[in-house]
């Protein structure tokens, strides 16, 4: 048997458990609405439930979102609250320094794009700017193409900096 069709069969078998759990996962939450109207009364119109009952449906439904997704995707980690002191420990992240804020904003003016802007204009204005100065376009002389070759490592520290910034 080639390497191919293994590799078919192998993704064949994985999509079926995954079918198999999800319509298991999808019976069970069927039967747990179905108990849960019985036995609270409600006929599945929301529109004459309480209060009380909206909430505990909704956090039913986020709880069987959750469960899904967990068996679709694998457990997710839960984020780490934000540090309360004002102290720094030693797992503490680091604090934001003027000089960050100053890098960010030298970033900013390189790419040639008012600060704060989202990481979509960041990407344009980089790729804009790359198209314009880059080297294989300026290799009239060598002057012109280290002066280029220059331009664009700042324009790609420039990019690193905000993607790095703006994706955390």
């Amino acid at each position: 048997m080639s390497l191919g069709k293994r590799l078919i069969d192998l993704a064949r078998a994985e999509l079926n458990s995954l079918l198999d759990k999800a319509a298991e996962l999808d019976d069970r939450d069927r039967d747990r609405d179905d108990d849960y109207r019985r036995g609270s009364g409600m006929d599945g119109d929301p529109s004459g439930w309480s209060d009380d009952e909206l909430a505990a449906e909704i956090e039913r439904r986020r709880q069987a979102q959750a469960e899904a997704e967990e068996a679709a995707h694998g457990p997710r980690p839960r984020p780490e609250p934000p540090p309360r002191s004002s102290g720094r420990s030693s797992g503490a992240p680091p604090r934001r320094t003027a000089a960050g804020d100053d890098a960010i904003r030298k970033a900013y003016a390189a790419l040639e794009i008012s600060a704060g802007s989202d990481f979509e204009a960041v990407r344009k204005s980089y790729r804009r700017l790359m198209r314009k100065y880059h080297p294989d376009l300026h290799g009239g002389s060598a002057e012109k193409q280290r002066d280029a070759t220059a331009l664009t490592q700042r324009l790609t520290e420039a990019y690193k900096i905000l993607e790095r910034h703006l994706r955390r």
